[in-house]
Order: structure tokens, then sequence, then C-alpha cells
């Protein structure tokens, strides 16, 4: 029985190894990226461009980020692919449970 728990702790240890982690800019990222979708999806097709910049400025000053950061974040996660898959299936993840 100690040996097939072993097992599966090395087994279990293994395969998170591979898999890059998320550090705490990743989830800032996240969390922006999932409140932008929200505000995005609320938009009427003809809505004020006045008022969508208003309402997305205002989800990066919640954020405490930039457009030109955000921007910036997006674009250096083509860096890392593997890290950009894990990025990404946390937001599909983020949205999904919502």
């Amino acid at each position: 029985m100690i040996k097939l728990i072993f097992v599966l702790f090395v087994l279990c240890v293994a395969s998170c190894s591979g898999k890059p982690s998320l550090n705490s800019s990743d989830m800032d990222y996240i969390r922006t990226t999932v409140d932008l979708l929200k505000t995005r999806a609320n938009f009427a097709v003809a809505e004020d461009s006045a008022h969508v910049k208003y309402s997305l400025d205002s989800v990066y000053n919640r954020h405490h980020i930039s457009a030109a950061e955000y921007r910036t974040q997006t674009t250096s996660l083509a860096d890392d692919p593997k890290h950009a898959e894990a990025v990404f299936a946390a937001i599909n993840d983020s949205i999904s449970k919502k």
C-alpha cells in the first residue's frame, strides 16, 4: 500500500513539474482579461465609442494597469508558448465557471 501511494505521489509530481506555474503577475493579467471580456460582452452592437473607451479604461484603472501595459503583457506571452497556454487555459477556466 505504501509503495502504491509513493508511486502515485511520484507520478503526480512528475506530471505537474512539466506544466508552467502561474505567478501573481499572471493572476493579475487573468483577472484583468476576464473583466475586459465581461465588459466587452455587455456592449451593444452600435455602442458609442466614447462609452466603450470609458468602460474599458475603467477596467484598466480598477486593475491598476494602462491599456499599453496590458498590450505589452499580452505580446510578451508569445515569448513562451507553454506559459501562454497555461495563462489562456486559466482564462478559459475562469470564463467557464461564471
